[in-house]
């Protein structure tokens, strides 16, 4: 387990560096400027201390999940494993402890740092791309929502939900498929969920 969580961590660093990064270069040669509201200045570019903050609360919050998904992988129901695309849409709870949600909520807890890499290595190509002037992946989607829902923070909301759900379909893939194959080690020591 501290194997897991430990290259977690640091792949997280890694690519939210790479983030920060890629952003700040992008910004500096004038080829775009940051989108997320709860991370821009008013002049559109990156507030590093705001995205540190945000990113470090993130990283705690996930890396604590993962470790109680990990100790909670045999509660995970065999219907998710098997299809977990079963799962992409349910993760709508106020409490993944409790026994009804925990089939589905280990799962979502083990799956959510693969998403938080994969959503975190989408931003740094996405930057990486308007900084070579080269089209994008993000912006002809957050033009369009933008003409439906205007700018500001509701456009970000929607484009991060539309990018999020097929990385999400992807993650859970990935996850249940580790299980099931035995790379996340599943210790049986209660009965598992039905």
């Amino acid at each position: 387990m501290f194997r897991t969580v430990s290259i977690y961590v640091c792949a997280f660093i890694l690519l939210t560096a790479t983030d920060i990064g890629t952003t700040l270069w992008a910004s500096s040669i004038g080829a775009g400027q940051e989108f997320n509201h709860a991370i821009a200045t008013p002049e559109g570019l990156l507030a590093v201390e705001r995205m540190l903050l945000i990113n470090g609360a993130m990283l705690i919050f996930t890396a604590g999940m993962l470790v109680w998904a990990l100790r909670n992988a045999d509660r995970i129901a065999p219907r998710y494993l098997a299809r977990p695309e079963r799962a992409v849409f349910n993760y709508f709870y106020l409490n993944p402890f409790s026994l009804k949600n925990m089939p589905k909520s280990v799962l979502h807890y083990l799956a959510l740092p693969l998403v938080m890499l994969i959503f975190k290595a989408f931003a740094s190509v996405n930057n990486t791309l308007i900084g070579f002037n080269v089209p994008d992946l993000a912006t002809p989607l957050a033009i369009g929502v933008q003409r439906y829902v205007g700018e500001g923070p509701a456009a970000f909301w929607v484009v991060i939900f539309i990018l999020f759900h097929p990385m999400w379909w992807i993650a859970l893939r990935i996850t249940a498929a580790a299980v099931r194959r035995g790379r996340i080690a599943v210790e049986p020591t209660r009965p598992a969920a039905g």
